[in-house]
């Protein structure tokens, strides 16, 4: 092998460390995961505390880097982590964890604990994205309160939007519907709270001409705001409940419920 022909093949060396994490920031994950196996020094370096600390500060600012790396100690206790997290880079794995979407499907019914009086069921839907929603849906002779529950785990700390993907169809939701979610925590910083009334989903269902022929009649409808405060992660409870058991509930479709960080 010429010298001409080992310098092209060795030109990455040349790389400040600086350039490649500026190089990476441009690249998906998996790109990154990629390039990483194409020597041992990249290897090193896209995989070192730093890297991944960079591009939390570049994707999510310097605050949520300040919280979870420079003042925080999550995912550095030996004792409460598997093997395969402590081998990993932490500040990998509060990246990893950020950027993964925090959303769960009203369609997936084991996720979801409900009221005993109903059965619920999840029917096909092509406009839904994830392909089956959860219809609300009494008879005029059967009604029943309204009690729906999930829970996010080990969500990390942060201020997070909570919304609901909905359509309605109909609604008949007479009393008064809550929606909330809180973390669980001794005392909780900031938990989300909204309340509808009939008047409200009525609303709504004008302001969208329900027609369920279509598929653009979805909705996002913040509930508020939830926030995690302290180092640790903590598990994020999310419910939406309606006591008049005297009238129909009905018309309602529900797709997924989202925590969302905000960027601080």
């Amino acid at each position: 092998m010429s010298t001409e022909e080992s310098t092209l093949l060795n030109w990455s060396n040349d790389l400040v460390d600086s350039l490649w994490f500026r190089i990476c920031n441009y690249l998906t994950v998996a790109d990154i995961h990629r390039l990483a196996r194409t020597c041992s020094r990249l290897h090193t370096l896209l995989n070192s505390n730093d890297f991944w600390s960079y591009l939390i500060r570049k994707k999510f600012g310097h605050a949520i880097w300040y919280r979870l790396i420079k003042t925080s100690s999550i995912f550095t206790d030996p004792i409460s982590l598997s093997d395969s997290v402590n081998k990993a880079c932490r500040s990998k794995l509060i990246y990893l964890n950020l950027t993964k979407r925090k959303q769960i499907a009203f369609s997936e019914l084991t996720r979801f604990s409900f009221d005993i009086n109903r059965t619920y069921t999840s029917t096909p839907d092509s406009s839904s994205l994830n392909g089956y929603v959860l219809h609300i849906k009494d008879s005029l002779e059967l009604c029943y309160t309204l009690h729906i529950e999930t829970v996010f785990k080990n969500i990390l700390p942060g201020k997070y939007d909570v919304i609901w993907r909905m359509k309605l169809n109909l609604p008949y939701m007479l009393g008064a519907t809550e929606f909330f979610a809180v973390a669980e925590q001794i005392h909780p910083s900031q938990m989300a709270y909204m309340r509808w009334t009939q008047e409200d989903f009525s609303l709504m269902y004008r302001c969208f001409y329900c027609d369920l022929t279509k598929t653009n009649l979805w909705f996002y409808q913040s509930i508020g705001f939830v926030e995690i405060h302290g180092d640790q992660p903590c598990d994020v409870y999310v419910s939406m409940v309606n006591y008049d058991s005297i009238h129909a509930k009905h018309g309602v479709y529900l797709d997924y419920v989202e925590l969302k960080l905000c960027l601080e």
